[in-house]
């Protein structure tokens, strides 16, 4: 208990005292001596050292040596200051500590532990705050040359660009593979999401691979549909090897027999870089913008607002916009990307004027481009503050100093203790920010310990869709009990029902069924090609919505007819995205804003991914159906493609995925060789056209040609 009355007291003078005399400092090195050999307060030690060191500068010149000799003990040797003065011991452990395969990069002790056990084959599921560096093991894994494929699964595109970026350098000893649209060398590393993993038919030999935020394997922490197709992702890649590194925050525990099974070692983490202030905002009834427009005034570092939703996000900006305008300057570092966002999204847009004064919003239904653009301004500082959602807190490292908690959400359900921790451990970043401050506008939610399921392994939770991937020797007695209508059908085959992953199992055979009773009806309306009649669409968007979607994937779209509807405008407007918007705007100008988020949505979730998806899935059933009935079949590919890709060359348009937008794409369309692009559809063969490209030469707006150039840098 005194320990603990010590800890505050020394917390409180190093926020509110600028100098420390030498006494004082000798007062808490005593503590932290006393501290770290106690396992119940090691913790509060590092915390104190963490906030010591954010005042290096200001200490006395002697605590600062006594300094280095406790950054040692704790085994942060990244933080060692004036290595020019230390001893050789301490020279001797720092270059003990530094990378074997990373140029100037040392780790810290406890990132030094967990790659000795990679290192030693030893497959590691790591959990560790944001803070720990869990990704730089993952280039560790790669620089050392080890392995001859390996494959790294990653939750979001934006991360795939982020690491594909990071390990470029590693190009001349690894084939880079970020899309199912590229061929294979000898030594291959797979950047990719769980869905494109699926997507590879023929993957050469896996030596290891990587799974990050490995938490969404559990149906519990994520409802998205992509945890069905993660969990057949897991399972396919622990077919090909027992190597594999799994990282994520906060972890309690992971399935009970797993580490048994597989050989690996669970490695729970407290161990964190960063020291966090945390505050609490006491809410003012009908006052609480007011409140946060105060705050945010006194903060001089970029400033992450978290917010529960993206028209919260939109909301906030406007609200703030409103009535910050006499406190924020004019910013004229995105006069390019303005221009730009006035010709192809909307001229009204709301983040036209909010980038005008400096600030932004993020959220996952923005143009991919565009997300990526407001992350590298954040952290480049020319966006003060950032209104974000969980998208961002997720999948997207930046290096904010501050972050506002001021909803105590995620969309309509309260957040979890997980949730905050996440959000939280977004506030400072290893190297940039020794302490960083979260301010909550809510008392945080009860701490309660995290356990992850993985529902192919245990079979306890796991849908039908995991299952239905999992082979007959490794199913427990109650599934292959589930599965066994599915097996014992004779409406669609079941490889066809595997081949069309994480579609749902049930409303694939429904599907079936409905057809072979009402095959001539169905016929006239399925059996089309190349482009249907809108009778056609409305049907098959009608059966796509019923049947093939999964119940919680609305996405802005509520029926099979409206499907239909925004399909066929989409196609129309051939993927035209400020025609798309404007088919939503109404003559209410405060509507653009939605109508922006609407058809920025609609065209993410539904034209980019879902509705392709869906369709050939429709395609594989209706021609396994009508075969047997002696019908033609109809043939969907080439509009599931050109809907896919934006009316784009297919293989160009995957470019998209790494900051390039369609409107660049496009404009670089008559200077290749296109024949030799759709023959072929190797996107390295796309690249190499486009990097022997005059691009000054090519009429591109200034915000596209900055956007191609930094693609090319990369």
């Amino acid at each position: 208990m005194k320990t603990n009355t010590e800890y505050y007291q020394i917390k409180q003078l190093l926020e509110h005292k600028i100098d420390l005399s030498m006494d004082e400092c000798f007062s808490i090195f005593s503590w932290l001596t006393a501290s770290i050999q106690k396992e119940d307060t090691e913790g509060s030690a590092r915390d104190i050292l963490l906030r010591l060191l954010d005042k290096a500068d200001v200490l006395p010149i002697e605590a600062r040596t006594i300094l280095n000799d406790y950054i040692e003990r704790f085994g942060y040797f990244p933080y060692l200051q004036d290595l020019d003065k230390a001893s050789v011991r301490t020279l001797l452990r720092y270059e003990f500590y530094r990378s074997e395969h990373i140029p100037d990069i040392v780790m810290h002790q406890k990132q030094a532990e967990v790659y000795d056990s990679l290192y030693n084959k030893q497959s590691v599921i790591l959990s560790a705050p944001t803070s720990f560096g869990k990704s730089l093991l993952i280039e560790e894994i790669v620089a050392s040359r080890e392995y001859n494929n390996i494959v790294i699964i990653l939750p979001t595109l934006a991360l795939i660009d982020e690491t594909r970026m990071k390990l470029m350098k590693y190009a001349k000893d690894y084939k880079l593979i970020f899309s199912s649209k590229q061929s294979f060398d000898e030594r291959n590393v797979f950047i990719l999401t769980a869905e494109r993993l699926i997507e590879i038919e023929q993957i050469p030999n896996i030596d290891f691979f990587i799974i990050d935020e490995f938490y969404k394997l559990d149906s519990s922490r994520s409802e998205d549909e992509r945890l069905n197709v993660l969990n057949h992702a897991f399972y396919k890649l622990l077919k090909c090897t027992d190597k594999f590194y799994l990282l994520g925050p906060n972890i309690a525990s992971i399935p009970s027999g797993f580490e048994e099974r597989y050989g690996c070692k669970f490695i729970p983490s407290e161990y964190t870089t960063v020291a966090c202030d945390e505050i609490y905002i006491k809410r003012k009834k009908n006052k609480e913008f007011d409140q946060l427009v105060e705050l945010v005034q006194q903060l001089r570092e970029p400033t992450m607002i978290y917010c529960k939703s993206p028209g919260s996000a939109e909301k906030y900006v406007k609200k703030f916009l409103d009535k910050g305008k006499t406190f924020l300057d004019k910013n004229t570092s995105h006069t390019d990307s303005i221009e730009w966002i006035e010709k192809n999204i909307h001229p009204e847009w709301l983040l036209i004027d909010a980038l005008r004064h400096g600030i932004a919003f993020h959220h996952g239904s923005m143009p991919r481009h565009l997300g990526r653009y407001i992350v590298e301004e954040f952290n480049k500082g020319n966006i003060k503050y950032l209104f974000c959602t969980s998208t961002l807190i997720e999948g997207i490292n930046t290096t904010a100093k501050n972050v506002i908690v001021y909803d105590n959400k995620k969309g309509r359900d309260l957040i979890s203790f997980f949730d905050y921790r996440n959000i939280r451990g977004r506030a400072g970043r290893m190297t940039k920010h020794f302490v960083g401050r979260v301010f909550s506008f809510y008392t945080p939610p009860e701490d309660i310990d995290v356990d992850v399921d993985f529902p192919w392994f245990t079979q306890d939770n796991a849908s039908d869709e995991i299952l239905i991937q999992v082979e007959e020797k490794d199913l427990k007695d109650d599934s292959i009990e589930k599965l066994k209508p599915y097996k014992e059908q004779n409406v669609l085959d079941i490889e066809i029902i595997k081949k069309n992953n994480n579609i749902p199992v049930r409303g694939q055979v429904e599907l079936a069924q409905l057809l072979h009773e009402n095959v001539d009806y169905y016929h006239k309306f399925l059996g089309w090609t190349s482009y249907p009649t809108y009778d056609q669409l409305r049907v098959t968007c009608e059966l796509l919505y019923k049947y093939l979607r999964f119940a919680n994937t609305r996405d802005e779209v509520y029926s099979g007819k409206q499907l239909a509807l925004y399909v066929n405008k989409y196609v129309r407007f051939k993927s035209n995205m400020a025609r798309f918007i404007d088919f939503f705007v109404t003559s209410d100008k405060d509507n653009v804003d939605k109508a922006v988020q609407k058809a920025t949505k609609i065209s993410r979730n539904w034209f980019e991914f879902r509705f392709p998806k869906l369709l050939l899935g429709l395609q594989e059933i209706q021609e396994s159906v009508f075969k047997q009935h002696g019908k033609t079949c109809g043939d969907y590919r080439f509009y599931a493609s050109t809907i896919e890709a934006a009316f784009c060359t297919p293989a160009l348009s995957a470019l998209q995925e790494f900051g390039l937008p369609i409107s660049l794409l496009r404009k670089l369309e008559p200077y290749l060789n296109l024949k030799e692009i759709e023959k072929e559809e190797d996107l390295d063969k796309v690249i190499a056209q486009i990097r022997s490209l005059h691009i000054n030469e090519i009429e591109l707006d200034a915000f596209e040609l900055k956007l191609l150039k930094d693609f090319l840098r990369n």
